[in-house]
Order: C-alpha cells, then sequence, then structure tokens
C-alpha cells in the first residue's frame, strides 16, 4: 500500500479508535487493524501530529506505578473522521471505476462526493471497516474472463411487419478472422 495513502487510514482509524472513548498507546495499536501494521515507532509520532493539529487531548495518570498517558478525541478530531467518510464516498467510486475497467464490466460513473446525500452517509465503524475488508466479490473469476467466449449482441435490423426472433450473438475471437 502507498505510503502516504496508509499514512491517511492510520489516521484515520486511530482518531475512529479514540471516538469509541479515551484510550492508551498499547491499546490503540491492539484496536486498530492489524493490516495496518501499526506499531509504537509509527504510532506515537502519528499521536503527536494529531496533538498538534488539536485532534486529540492528552492527559497523564499513574497506573501501576507507572504515569500512562491517555488520549482523548475533540471536537477538531470527530470532524476530520466524518470528513474522511465523506471523502471515502469518491475513493469508493473511484475504486469501482478501476475495478470495473479491469475486468471489462459495465461503465461505472464517478460521483463526486458533494453530490451524495448527508443522509446517505455511512456510519464510521462500516467505512473504516470497509477500508480492511477484502474487495467485494465481482462474480467473474480469472478463468472465466480469459477462456469464456466475448460476445456482443449483433446489431438490430431494419424493423418489418413480421415478428422476429432474437438476434444472435457474434464471437468476437472470430470476427476480426473472417475479415
Amino acid at each position: 500500500m502507498d505510503a502516504q495513502m496508509k499514512r491517511g487510514f492510520l489516521e484515520a482509524c486511530v482518531l475512529a479508535v479514540l471516538s469509541r472513548g479515551e484510550s492508551y498507546g498499547y491499546q490503540i495499536i491492539k484496536d486498530v487493524p492489524p493490516s495496518l501494521g501499526l506499531t509504537e515507532s509509527t504510532l506515537y509520532p502519528l499521536l503527536k501530529r494529531l496533538e498538534g493539529a488539536s485532534c486529540i487531548a492528552v492527559r497523564s495518570a499513574e497506573h501501576n506505578g507507572r504515569l500512562r498517558k491517555y488520549y482523548r478525541i475533540t471536537t477538531e478530531g470527530r470532524a476530520r473522521v466524518e470528513a474522511f467518510i465523506e471523502e471515502w464516498n469518491e475513493v469508493e467510486a473511484i475504486y469501482r471505476f478501476v475495478r470495473e475497467a479491469a475486468v471489462g464490466g459495465a461503465p461505472v460513473t464517478v460521483v463526486p462526493a458533494d453530490v451524495v446525500p448527508a443522509a446517505a452517509a455511512v456510519p464510521a465503524a462500516t467505512a473504516l471497516g470497509a477500508a480492511s475488508a477484502p474487495p467485494a466479490p465481482t462474480g467473474i473469476t480469472e478463468a472465466a474472463m480469459t477462456t469464456a467466449p466475448a460476445t456482443v449482441p449483433a446489431a438490430p435490423s431494419a424493423p418489418s411487419a413480421a415478428p422476429s426472433a432474437p438476434s444472435p450473438t457474434k464471437d468476437l475471437r472470430t470476427e476480426g478472422a473472417a475479415s
């Protein structure tokens, strides 16, 4: 995964974890999807950046004789999570376009996120879970894409008074060879 993209996902996931309630470093690492590979060396600089951006607040408290830092999300942090969710609609539209173009499916129109009504926004947990979930199956296997004959409907004939049978399909593999 691209480093910049991963950084954005990590930030959104950490803020999402903190939106559930106050937490500390080790627990945050455990709560973020393992596929992101969050480590202490990645988390603490991220927490420092989020604190500098006023997205989180920090407090220290004694725990088992040691000081532990607890992090909580702020209003600014919640706004950043909401912005991520709104932008995710656009990311999903681009993903669908790439997937459909790669497997030769029907064309997909990319709709900007600001066109999607606010009521259609996906809850944070659902959107963030989708980020780490594998892509939905398309129902097309690689074998089907490489071995199935590619066919398209023949051009419709001129209208006639007699009812016509359904038009046959053309086999694109042989059409170029015939001409």
